[in-house]
């Protein structure tokens, strides 16, 4: 009873600061840019931005584009010049936001993070300081702000996930080499392992949007092959065994991933689709069990929930060019995931709305949606699970999908470890163990997240345009077989007359500057 009427009372006090806070201010409508994932229903539907709205008076009108058109779409915005309010998930590079800063399209927050506009965010900055600087171009000015989320979880993206009913099946055991890994692929496809006796294993897939995309993929082969490449870093340079910055994709490593890739396609072993489906499509083939092999943050974004016991985790494989296993850790903190156009009609608006997602409350209500949806609180330590979740749903993920954007896209504010790993949830228990197991033991960080000065910014975007747009066709063509790897030399030459030289001399530069402040 005590427990009962503390929370009626913590109810009644959130509820009354809701209206107060809702009451003191203006409603004010603001319009957004953002990434809705697949997973995702519709957002004026969320009950993330419904509440958010009762508790800060902003709502908005959404602008809302999928990972695989969100380039093309996000720079046409950025160089029209005809900006939303709010840029939110839009995954904007250091580069971009330092080179469209300093134009004038992006405002500067830094005078904003004090304890009257932003008191949340302030407390915050003030008990992680590191923060602020990830947050800083080099010119000094704070052009978006940051997510954090300090799960062990989330240090490891490229999570590798195999069928284990598939392995017993066939007498396998999880593989430690890629020459493992592919024998396993191959007795995927051929050995009938869901025993049906049709044809219908798919051994290895991914998408073109969404969680499962080739970067994940990539990352985890790439390391195999002894190159550690790092999810918020310089993703493109990484650094070798004597310390000195190079070119990944230009790489023996990458040769290597490119060939075996394209091995794969050619026996049917990587999912031919995979270069065409959006992600929806291949959750739909992971709903049905039907994909013996994925990379993904969790198993449960492309099978179901209630199917988390069906998968076993890949720890980092070795190869006969590395015999090191290395798991590449995301850069906690994700920036240019808020950013405040210069031309917003309400910048404290804005601001005041993104600030709550830095408490403690509104780092939950951003990561889970309002308590009773989808999840309820057991216990007085806090602890939760989320098992509530109606009819007509496939997993709890895909009912958190119509709750809150932090499902699939990239969003500000702060979800605390502490409440996050309360939850008590079989398949996030899983996930936890999965990642003490498999991946913990092999962090290994890449090349760090440097800062380049307004003209290297310059002058990098210069380059990376052509260059990233060139790699990208080029690896889909190599893997498909449409372009052959004794074409190598040529794409290695075209690229540096795309003055890749110069691209990564940058690079090297910002490397020496990194390394003498850090001392």
């Amino acid at each position: 009873m005590k427990r009962i009427l503390s929370l009626v009372l913590a109810m009644l006090l959130m509820l009354g600061l809701s209206s107060a806070v809702a009451e003191e201010v203006e409603p004010v409508t603001l319009t957004m840019f953002s990434v809705q994932a697949p997973i995702q229903g519709p957002w004026e539907d969320m009950l993330f931005f419904q509440e958010m709205e009762k508790i800060t008076g902003v709502s908005w009108e959404f602008d809302l584009v999928d990972s695989s058109t969100l380039p093309e779409r996000k720079a046409l915005l950025l160089g029209s010049g005809d900006l939303p309010d709010v840029l939110m998930g839009a995954n904007l590079s250091e580069a971009e936001l330092l080179q469209y800063g300093s134009m004038g399209a992006f405002l500067p927050l830094e005078d904003y993070i004090n304890e009257e506009t932003m008191p949340n965010l302030t407390a915050f900055l003030e008990a992680n300081p590191e923060y602020r600087t990830m947050m800083t171009s080099s010119d000094g000015h704070i052009y978006s702000l940051i997510g954090v989320s300090a799960c062990p979880r989330d240090y490891v993206a490229a999570k590798s996930w195999v069928n284990k009913e598939w392995l017993e099946a066939l007498d396998l055991e999880v593989p430690t080499t890629v020459d493992e890994y592919y024998d396993m692929l191959v007795a995927f496809k051929n050995g009938d392992p869901n025993g049906n006796g049709e044809n219908d294993e798919i051994a290895l897939s991914f998408a073109t949007d969404g969680n499962v995309m080739i970067g994940t993929f990539r990352t985890f082969m790439l390391a195999a092959y002894g190159v550690v490449t790092s999810n918020g870093g310089n993703g493109d340079m990484y650094l070798d065994g004597e310390g000195n910055v190079q070119y990944v994709f230009t790489s023996d490593a990458y040769k290597a991933y490119l060939e075996f890739a394209h091995k794969l396609y050619a026996e049917g072993l990587l999912d031919n689709e995979c270069f065409s489906q959006a992600g929806n499509q291949l959750v739909a083939k992971g709903n049905q069990s039907l994909i013996g092999n994925f990379f993904c943050l969790a198993s449960y974004l492309v099978d179901t929930t209630e199917n988390y016991p069906k998968y076993d985790s890949i720890a980092p494989l070795t190869s006969e060019m590395n015999d090191t296993p290395m798991a590449p850790q995301n850069w906690l903190g994700s920036t240019g995931v808020y950013a405040v156009s210069s031309t917003c009609k309400d910048p404290e608006a804005a601001l005041r709305w993104v600030d709550y997602l830095y408490s403690s409350e509104g780092g939950i209500l951003l990561s889970q949606g309002p308590e009773g949806y989808g999840w309820d609180y057991i216990d007085d330590t806090r602890t939760y699970w989320d098992k509530n979740v109606p009819e007509g749903y496939a997993s709890s993920e895909e009912y958190r999908g119509t709750i809150t954007p932090n499902c699939g896209t990239g969003t500000p504010g702060y979800v605390d470890p502490d409440f996050a790993l309360h939850l008590n949830a079989a398949h996030v228990i899983d996930l936890e163990e999965h990642t003490a197991k498999s991946y913990t033991p092999y962090l290994t960080q890449g090349y760090p997240k440097v800062k380049l000065s307004e003209e290297d910014t310059e002058t990098a975007n210069t380059y990376y345009t052509d260059i990233s747009k060139y790699v990208e066709s080029c690896e889909a063509r190599f893997i498909s077989g449409d372009m052959g790897l004794d074409q190598w030399d040529a794409y290695v030459e075209n690229l540096q007359s795309m003055n890749l030289d110069a691209y990564v001399q940058i690079f090297v530069d910002a490397y020496a500057d990194y390394q003498a402040m850090a001392g």
